[in-house]
């Protein structure tokens, strides 16, 4: 406004120097000229200044807009770290909460684990327990079965005895009084027992002068393998586990006392008896540990239980070939009866 005025004045102070110098034609036209270039002032005051009014109201209403978008973008960023802390803070209660219940299993679980192992080993110690205890009573039970069979046998003998004692008295009595006729030297003494001076017929065939004692024992020893070994291959587990024992008792070598003991828990296994089976077995695993035998020993002890239906002594004997006798082909046997049971 201040601008339209400064240039009517202007134009006044013009028109008024040209008034004093000019025509009237001149002065109409400069009015003319004047009144031009106010209306284009005019027009583009109006133009001009309401387009940029336009343009202004355009732009503030655009930049309201824009406000209002970034309020509400604001409060979605302020609501959206709102929310996030309190997912951290739940976060962190779970992590606590997981942390606090991980412990409590832990300790519950090493609880009942330290549990097991307390049974396990107390299991394991009744196991090993009962073993023994069956091995004693397989061995009381040998005992008194052999003392049986001794005093049975003591019985027949002096039943034998008590029968054959009145012709075998007889008998001396003839040969006592031959001897004194015709004074017939022999290397027999005349004695009052009649065992002890009556002649058997096997032995008036043999020869004044035998092997020497030595060479008998070495034979003896031999034969008494062999013919237990024939025995057993012919199904005669009696006689060869008789024939085994006297192997044994005849104090060879250390390798064939330990066969002739196995052969004897053979003899017995093969028999059904496998609760003695069992002790001749022990006898091996416990006089001669390290040795060959012994692994063998303890798999047919595992298998012998197997047979009295105790499956779980059975397991422990093949742990424990296992444990001693690893790289043996009984313990790779003894896996595989673990794996079956």
């Amino acid at each position: 406004m201040k601008k339209k005025y400064i240039t009517a004045f202007l134009v006044l102070s013009f028109l008024l120097l040209l008034s004093s110098c000019a025509s009237q034609q001149d002065v109409q036209a400069l009015n003319y000229h004047v009144r031009s270039i106010n209306k284009k002032l005019d027009d583009m005051k109006v133009n001009t200044v309401d387009q940029m009014q336009q343009r202004q109201a355009m732009s503030s209403g655009q930049l309201d807009q824009l406000q209002v978008d970034i309020l509400k973008l604001k409060s979605k960023l302020e609501e959206n770290n709102h929310k996030n802390r309190m997912l951290e803070e739940q976060n962190k209660e779970l992590q606590l909460a997981v942390e606090r219940l991980a412990s409590q299993l832990e300790g519950k679980l090493n609880l009942k684990l330290s549990e097991l192992d307390s049974k396990i080993a107390s299991q394991k110690e009744t196991l090993t327990a009962l073993q023994l205890a069956r091995i004693q009573d397989a061995e009381r039970r040998s005992r008194a079965a052999k003392l049986a069979a001794d005093a049975a046998m003591q019985k027949a003998q002096q039943a034998a005895l008590a029968r054959n004692s009145g012709a075998k008295s007889i008998v001396h009595i003839k040969a006592i009084s031959k001897k004194v006729l015709f004074q017939q030297g022999t290397r027999s003494n005349i004695k009052v027992n009649p065992i002890a001076t009556t002649p058997k017929s096997s032995d008036s065939t043999k020869p004044s002068r035998s092997t020497p004692p030595a060479q008998t024992a070495v034979v003896e020893q031999v034969d008494n393998y062999a013919s237990g070994m024939q025995s057993y291959r012919d199904a005669d587990y009696r006689k060869a586990y008789k024939y085994f024992q006297k192997s044994i008792s005849d104090k060879g070598s250390r390798s064939s006392v330990i066969t002739s003991r196995y052969m004897m828990g053979e003899s017995l296994f093969k028999l059904g008896q496998y609760d003695q089976a069992i002790i001749e077995y022990q006898q091996i695993i416990s006089n001669f540990p390290g040795n060959p035998q012994a692994a063998k020993a303890l798999l047919r002890q595992g298998e012998a239980f197997e047979q009295l239906s105790d499956k779980e002594t059975a397991k422990i004997i093949y742990k424990k070939l296992i444990a001693s006798y690893g790289s043996s082909p009984e313990a790779a046997t003894a896996k595989k009866k673990i794996s079956s049971l």
